[in-house]
């Protein structure tokens, strides 16, 4: 039987969602959040980086839209071989009350979390465009028309 995985000796209780993060450090790589799209479709973005300390550590993140488009969240293994269309630094607002929530967490969509040149760049604390809130379902509605 193999080891659990501990933090300080504590097990970690199992995350449930969906679940409205309080802050970045509720957040996991690979999580996944969806924006709504017109016409009653929706749009997923994954998270692809997130940062422990330092400038934009408790406020900002990375993420990727995803190429999906769909009225239904994706579930099982619809996500499966999935390309990021566009990364994007976000601020942690995209989270307030009544905005998006985690979904889910996958790690089928290519190309994989560590693979994100972005993510890098964000953790090195280089400085890049920042996409606000509302500036979100126009981003995905170009990505996923551009695909």
């Amino acid at each position: 039987m193999g080891a659990l995985s501990t933090v300080g000796g504590v097990i970690p209780a199992p995350r449930r969602f969906p679940l409205v993060p309080a802050t970045t450090a509720d957040l996991a790589l690979g999580d996944l959040f969806a924006v709504a799209l017109k016409g009653g479709d929706r749009s997923v973005f994954q998270v692809r980086g997130l940062k422990e300390s330092g400038a934009g550590a408790y406020t900002h993140f990375v993420a990727g839209i995803v190429d999906w488009r769909a009225p239904d969240l994706p579930v099982g293994f619809d996500l499966r071989g999935r390309r990021v269309l566009v990364e994007g630094v976000l601020r942690f607002e995209v989270f307030a009350p009544g905005r998006a929530q985690v979904f889910g967490t996958s790690d089928q969509v290519v190309p994989p979390v560590a693979w994100s040149a972005l993510a890098k760049d964000f953790a090195a604390g280089t400085s890049t465009e920042v996409w606000a809130w509302k500036s979100l379902r126009r981003r995905a509605e170009l990505a996923l028309k551009d695909r």
